[in-house]
């Protein structure tokens, strides 16, 4: 089956909203909302495709240079098969407005859930609802975790992941919840098993690539986010078997905790990235100074410890 290279967009405003479009009925996946964009023609540039998409169906002109790669997609529908490239755009010039006569919608991110997208939007929705720093807790003292989390968040750090696999799973999950509790606002995901998360209604989890290879579908899992540990194709694959909304990819580079274990570099993790239709964080001797590098390579972000404690 023929794949069809799209480029999309993901438009932000001054308000910090996004722009969606209502496809026609008489298009596939007619009726549901979408990030504007279309058709990649033969011989042409990704980034210059979304330009011109972008002028004939909204009116608006971006700058090609100022465009964020957010994340690739590759989907197979039974009829077709698409390839959708999504960018970031928060700088345009013109107002928009549906020049072929559809609706448009401005929308806040925390409201996409509103919204019924085509099946293959589902990993961007994801994307521009995860944060881009997320950290991961090192071994602590029951005790210390707050103060460190506040010095995260201090740092520059956006979500936690609580990994102590040193303490029992009930003082872990008892753990969980207080965190829960005292930062309300902040995304706490919780490293360990699948049966323990839905006893305790654990809202966020994340698997290790062994629990990973386990689990056959996410079906069981209760909560609303699932994640995974990634270091190769094949467990790559498995998370999107399983319908994970992201995965954390390692070694990218060398780290202190595992000197021996050789880190895989940018380029395969660009590489990587770019065969994976889910928001993938890059993990593995990364700090924020490397969050640009991670966008470039279409990665949604970073995961680290030393460099938020």
């Amino acid at each position: 089956m023929k794949l069809i290279h799209v480029a999309a967009a993901a438009i932000f405003n001054d308000s910090g909203d996004l722009l969606l479009a209502l496809r026609d009925k008489a298009q596939h996946q007619g009726g549901l909302w979408e990030f504007p964009g279309g058709k990649v023609e033969p011989g042409e540039e990704v980034r210059s495709a979304l330009a011109r998409e972008l002028q004939e169906e909204l009116g608006i002109e971006i700058d090609q240079s100022a465009t964020v790669p957010l994340i690739q997609v590759p989907f197979h529908y039974p009829d077709k098969s698409v390839l959708l490239d999504v960018f970031r755009v928060n700088r345009f010039k013109g107002q928009a407005y549906g020049r072929e006569g559809q609706p448009l919608n401005w929308v806040k991110p925390a409201d996409l859930s509103n919204y019924q997208f085509p099946a293959a939007n589902t990993p961007i929705v994801n994307a521009l609802l995860l944060p881009t720093a997320l950290a991961i807790t090192p071994r602590l003292s029951p005790d210390q975790y707050s103060e460190y989390i506040d010095k995260a968040l201090q740092k520059g750090a956006e979500a936690v992941m609580l990994r102590a696999k040193h303490l029992a799973e009930t003082e872990q999950l008892n753990l969980y919840q207080q965190l829960a509790e005292a930062f309300p606002e902040l995304l706490v995901i919780w490293n360990g098993s699948l049966d323990a998360a839905n006893h305790a209604e654990v809202t966020a989890l994340h698997l290790s690539s062994e629990r990973l290879m386990q689990l056959n579908s996410r079906e069981t899992y209760r909560g609303r986010w699932l994640g995974a540990s990634c270091h190769n194709e094949e467990q790559i694959r498995r998370a999107e078997q399983i319908g994970a909304d992201y995965i954390t990819l390692s070694p990218v580079q060398r780290t202190a905790s595992h000197p021996e274990v050789t880190p895989m570099g940018w380029a395969e993790y660009s590489r990587l990235v770019r065969l994976s239709s889910l928001p993938v964080y890059a993990l593995g001797g990364v700090s924020l100074a490397d969050l640009e590098q991670t966008r470039q390579a279409g990665g949604q972000g970073i995961a680290a410890i030393r460099c938020f404690f």
